[in-house]
C-alpha cells in the first residue's frame, strides 16, 4: 500500500513494487482535501499493483495539471515565502514579504500559470515607478531588479515543485542593467544634535534618547544596538564588545559575523555609566523596550523615530542612517578607512566603494628625487 508522506508541505507517495522502491511528487499541498487526492490516487495505484499493471512511467498517477497549476500568483508566492523560511534568516525575509505587497497589488487575483513573458514586462515597468514609503522618490534600480529577481526566483521554485511549467521573468530580469548605488545622505552634525535634543525633550519618546545617542555616536547597526547587554559593556563603560544582533524575532551574529570591542567616547561612557542602575545583571538588556524585552526595530521606525523626525522638520532616512552618518563624519576627519572599517565590522572595500566622497585626504606627489 503506498504510503502518504509530507515532503516540504507537499505531498508525496512512497512504495515498494517487485524490490523496486518508488516515489511520486503529487505537486499537492498538504491539506485535508488533497490529504484525499493523495488517498484516492494510493489506491488506484495499489489496485494496479493487484492486477500487475502497475504504469512504469507513474504519469497515470499524476494530478491534472488544471488542479496543480490553478494557484494565484499571490498563493503561489506566498507558499515560496513558506518554503524559504525555513533556509534564511527573517531579516530577509522581509525582501520577499515586501514583494509580496507588489504582486497582490498588480496581479491581484490572476492565476500564476498565466503569466505571460509581457505581463512580467508590465510588471516591472509599474513597479519601476512605485514611490516608495516615506519618500518622494521612486526605487533604486537595484531594488528593482532585487524585487523581480525574487519573483524569477518563486517561478523556478514552482517548476521544480512541479506547480508550474515555464519561467516568464528570465529575460526581465536580465534586462534590468545594476544602476549606480546612490551615496549615502548622513544627517548633519547640526542634524545629529537636533535629533538628539529633540528625543531627550520629547514628551513621549524621551526613553529612546540613550538608544540613538549611542546608534549616532557608534554606527553599530540597530539589530547591534538592540541586542547589546551590560555584559558585553566592560567595567568602567568605556568600550563595549559588538558580536550579537538582534533582528525580526531572531537573535544572531552581526551581519558580517565580525565581532570586537569598540572603544566609547568620554560622552558615551559616561551615558552608559548613568544608564546602568543597581542590581543590573549581566544579562539585562541594555536598551530594552519601555516595558522589558527586545526593542522591535519597526515599531521604532513607525513611530518614535518617523514622529520626532516630523517634528524637528528633519527630512525622513532610516533609523539605519545613523550608521552612515558616523562612518561619514569619521573619515572626513581624516580617519584611516582602515581603522573605521574594522570599528564598523565591515570591510575597507566597502568604505572605499560607498564613501569614498568623504574621505579626508591631503595626497601630494613626493619630492623622489629631492
Amino acid at each position: 500500500m503506498p504510503k502518504i508522506e509530507n515532503f516540504k508541505g507537499n505531498l508525496r507517495l512512497r512504495w515498494s513494487y517487485r524490490g523496486k522502491r518508488h516515489c511520486l511528487t503529487l505537486g499537492l499541498a498538504d491539506s485535508p482535501r488533497n490529504r484525499v487526492i493523495a488517498q484516492m490516487k494510493a489506491d488506484e495505484i495499489e489496485k494496479d499493483i493487484a492486477y500487475s499493471q502497475l504504469d512504469p512511467t507513474l504519469v497515470k498517477y499524476k494530478p491534472e495539471l488544471e488542479a496543480r497549476h490553478s494557484l494565484k500568483v499571490t498563493e503561489l508566492f506566498e507558499k515560496f515565502i513558506t518554503a524559504k523560511s525555513r533556509e534564511i534568516y527573517s531579516q530577509s525575509l522581509t525582501k520577499y514579504h515586501a514583494t509580496l505587497g507588489y504582486l497582490k497589488q498588480f496581479f491581484r487575483e490572476q492565476q500564476a500559470k498565466t503569466v505571460t513573458p509581457e505581463k512580467a514586462d508590465q510588471f516591472r515597468q509599474w513597479l519601476s515607478e512605485r514611490i516608495l514609503p516615506n519618500t518622494r522618490r521612486p526605487m533604486t534600480t537595484s531594488t528593482l531588479k532585487e524585487r523581480v529577481t525574487l519573483a524569477s526566483a518563486c517561478w523556478d521554485w514552482a517548476i521544480e515543485e512541479n506547480l508550474l511549467e515555464k519561467n516568464p521573468w528570465k529575460k526581465i530580469v536580465k534586462g534590468i542593467k545594476p544602476g549606480k548605488t546612490p551615496p549615502p545622505n548622513p544627517f548633519t552634525v547640526e542634524e545629529i544634535k537636533t535629533i538628539v535634543a529633540g528625543f531627550r525633550c520629547d514628551r513621549y519618546y524621551s526613553f529612546y534618547a540613550d538608544y540613538v545617542e549611542f546608534m549616532l555616536s557608534t554606527g553599530c547597526r540597530p539589530g547591534e544596538a538592540i541586542a547589546l547587554r551590560w555584559k558585553h559593556v566592560n567595567e568602567d563603560c568605556s568600550s563595549v564588545w559588538i558580536g550579537e544582533a538582534y533582528y525580526r524575532g531572531s537573535l544572531k551574529t552581526t551581519k558580517t559575523t565580525a565581532a570586537g570591542h569598540v572603544p566609547l567616547s568620554k560622552s558615551l561612557q559616561q551615558l552608559l555609566i548613568k544608564r546602568r542602575a543597581v542590581g543590573t545583571t549581566p544579562n539585562d538588556l541594555v536598551f530594552p523596550r519601555p516595558k522589558g524585552g527586545y526593542l522591535s526595530d519597526r515599531d521604532f521606525r513607525q513611530r518614535p523615530w518617523m514622529k520626532v523626525l516630523a517634528k524637528l522638520n528633519i527630512p525622513y532616512r532610516k533609523p539605519y542612517t545613523t550608521r552612515s552618518t558616523l562612518i561619514s563624519y569619521w573619515l572626513s576627519q581624516g580617519e584611516d578607512p582602515a581603522v573605521v572599517a574594522k570599528l564598523t565590522r565591515t570591510s575597507v572595500k566597502m568604505i572605499y566603494e560607498h564613501y569614498c566622497g568623504v574621505i579626508k585626504t591631503n595626497v601630494q606627489l613626493p619630492e623622489i628625487l629631492g
